[in-house]
């Protein structure tokens, strides 16, 4: 047989099953699976094992694996949590290739559970099974008819339909009703595999033996945990080389991170966002619900392999005018534009549209299209003129209603379909019945909402620009820095901007020139030595905000000044509790636009750096993206352009600006990647852009006090 899932084909496309524990008593559930393995066509052997049977649902049973003809590729273990070690023991001893274990009562309960899985998990240890689970609903292969499932979706339906979308899931109740939507849509999943409490085999081993499936053409997950990331990683790189669409739905999104919260960073960054740059950097299609991970899926599956948008341009056709206002908005608010129609594509509809219709974009069809006999005949010229005009990236086609002519509608459009070039997609309201699975034996995913089919299509712009994009951790040349040089190993709590300073300076990053002074005259030559305007900043350990305590004073021009800001900054101090190291006084660099630069070392994903709009506008427009670090300049630079500010304002930095923030966030990743602390947040902000370069203006580090 081929080995169509790799390693894991003997769990997923197993040649053979044993049932342990079947019986027909009511209720039992290896009974139920032997039942279900024969109602769907299961295509290889079905063997059920039970020491107090002779027969199950009609097949010999046997007393025991050892006894079986031969040695199975599956054990389906129908047996209680704690049977289950005993049973995979037996499995291991005859070489049987897999198994599925459904009964919880392990680490997802009590600490009794959380050590039998610890012995199971000991027990595959080194050994050749393959097992999913244990709390889980099981595995089904619609190709083969495998139902290592006691899912009630078997007793719902006669037949699968074989799809190409497959799911892995934490949840068997996501699983379960994303299955049943995608069958009741006539779409079908080819596999769904509930993973349960992953034991042996988690989420990762699962995507990488779909990624090597030809018969599955896109991945859909639901993941909360994620125990191994560096796996996960690894098999998201796989499918981005593969261009093999994953689609996750990622729950716990709302976990706040265990590292300080002291800097911008802490309030800005978390897990969640973390998730984020990683599914960004590898082009996983990150979605909200259960219902949007399948529609999306769906729709992947049903465009041509390798058909997805060059740009953000949508073209729209609808059967009245006011859906194509509202579509227009909608599809603003997600990021695609709805550009007028070229000319020469105008011309050639205005012969053969209704005198009603308009060959804008939106272009309104009219009913009178289709309700018109004559119109009728020239609606696939239309259509087909539409697909072909140049200047958009996809066709969004919205129908709605028709009655008696909604089938010939169909056709037309699922002939326009398969002659396009581009995504296309349809989405219909109130379709009559027989509508959507007449499509759908087609391959045609039906959306029921214009908006859904809006938001589909986003995330088809966006997946597309993810592969394109270069935001990619990279290998850096050069040695690390020697943080031992600056700072001492055991150091915790917070890192002064001063001693920041000196670590970017060391590290060849441009930061705005500053010394430390700790009376009145040393404030003065300062001043002197680094150039006149100055800025000066109270140094404490305890305070990390300094503008918001009062202990910043900017724009002085003379040593007059100077002298007396120094005493009104240990004044305020007083005032405010803090006991200061010292006044950091700094030349003001000149820049048109602060960013913020940042990194902290992610518990699951390591050192992730970050940029955003600095300065007073933080956390106020909160505009702040990641990525793994280290990143490369070119990299960077595609960072900086996923920035909401910079899409919708691209002048506010010029080409060349933007190029030496990236360098800087290139250079600054390099360094933070190196540092040796388990946990550690360390900012600028502002990093200064000016006509003439960039410079660091205030740094912050915090190295947390509890290690991991």
């Amino acid at each position: 047989m081929a080995e169509r899932f790799a390693a894991l084909t003997p769990l997923l496309e197993p040649r053979s099953v044993a049932v342990i524990g079947a019986s027909d008593r009511a209720g039992n559930l290896g009974g139920l699976a032997v039942q279900f393995l024969q109602k769907f066509g299961y295509q290889g052997e079905v063997w059920p094992v039970n020491a107090g049977r002779t027969s199950v649902a009609g097949l010999p049973c046997f007393a025991d694996v050892a006894s079986l003809p031969s040695v199975p590729d599956m054990a389906i273990l129908a047996v209680p949590a704690e049977s289950v070690e005993d049973v995979v023991a037996t499995c291991i001893a005859v070489g049987v290739r897999s198994a599925v274990v459904w009964a919880g009562g392990f680490a997802e309960g009590s600490d009794a559970g959380r050590a039998r899985q610890d012995r199971l998990e000991a027990l595959c240890r080194g050994s050749s099974l393959k097992l999913c689970g244990p709390n889980c609903i099981g595995i089904i292969n619609t190709a083969i008819g495998l139902t290592a499932s006691f899912s009630s979706l078997m007793t719902e339906i006669d037949r699968f339909t074989p799809g190409r979308v497959s799911m892995v899931s934490q949840s068997g109740g996501i699983a379960v009703n994303a299955h049943a939507r995608a069958q009741a849509l006539g779409l079908g999943f080819r596999v769904t595999v509930s993973c349960g409490n992953e034991a042996v085999l988690g989420i990762p081993d699962f995507m990488q033996a779909l990624l090597e499936d030809d018969g599955t053409r896109v991945i859909a997950i639901y993941a909360e945990a994620m125990p191994d990331p560096d796996r996960f990683v690894a098999a998201l790189a796989d499918a981005r080389q593969r261009r093999k669409p994953v689609v996750i739905l990622k729950g716990g999104a709302n976990e706040q991170s265990a590292r300080a919260a002291l800097a911008h960073t802490g309030r800005l960054a978390g897990s969640d966002r973390t998730y984020d740059a990683i599914f960004r950097e590898f082009a996983a299609i990150r979605v909200y619900s259960p219902e949007e991970m399948l529609e999306v899926a769906l729709h992947l599956a049903s465009l041509p392999e390798g058909c997805l948008p060059d740009g953000n341009r949508v073209l729209i056709s609808t059967f009245g005018g006011g859906s194509g206002v509202i579509a227009t908005d909608q599809c603003a608010r997600d990021g695609m534009t709805v550009p007028p129609l070229d000319a020469a594509t105008r011309e050639r509809l205005a012969p053969i549209l209704t005198p009603l219709a308009s060959s804008m974009n939106p272009v309104d069809l009219t009913p009178g299209s289709m309700t018109n006999p004559k119109n009728r005949e020239t609606l696939p010229q239309v259509l087909n003129i539409l697909t072909e005009s140049p200047g958009t990236d996809q066709y969004l086609c919205f129908a709605s209603g028709f009655g008696a002519l909604a089938p010939a509608f169909a056709d037309m459009f699922d002939a326009v379909r398969r002659r396009a070039t581009r995504p296309v997609g349809l989405s219909w309201l109130a379709p009559p019945d027989g509508i959507v699975p007449r499509l759908a034996a087609n391959g045609v995913m039906v959306f029921q909402e214009h908006a859904r089919l809006i938001r589909a299509a986003g995330h088809l712009v966006r997946y597309a620009a993810d592969l394109r994009h270069r935001i990619r951790r990279v290998s850096l040349p050069g040695a690390s820095f020697p943080w031992d040089a600056h700072m001492s190993p055991s150091a915790r709590g917070v890192i002064t901007e001063d001693v920041v300073a000196g670590i970017l300076t060391a590290a060849g990053l441009p930061a705005a020139p500053g010394r430390m002074a700790c009376n009145v005259d040393e404030a003065v030559e300062a001043a002197r030595q680094v150039g006149f305007k100055v800025a000066m900043k109270g140094i404490s350990s305890t305070i990390t905000h300094r503008a918001a305590a009062g202990l910043v004073a900017l724009d002085l021009a003379n040593e007059d000044a100077v002298a007396q800001a120094y005493t009104a900054l240990q004044v305020r101090a007083e005032e405010v509790g803090a006991v200061l190291d010292g006044v950091w006084v700094q030349h003001m660099f000149q820049g048109q636009v602060e960013l913020l630069v940042t990194a902290f070392r992610d518990r699951e994903f390591g050192v992730v750096v970050g940029c955003g709009m600095g300065g007073g506008a933080t956390e106020i427009i909160d505009d702040v993206v990641f990525s793994r670090a280290p990143i490369d300049s070119v990299g960077a630079g595609d960072l900086l352009l996923r920035l909401r500010t910079l899409r919708r304002l691209p002048a506010l930095l010029a080409e060349e600006q933007r190029d030496r923030a990236a360098e800087f966030i290139a250079g600054f990743s390099a360094l933070t990647a190196s540092a040796p602390w388990s946990r550690f947040t360390m900012e600028v902000n502002p990093l200064k852009v000016g006509d003439n370069g960039v410079a660091a203006v205030d740094g912050l580090m915090i190295i947390d006090q509890a290690e991991d």
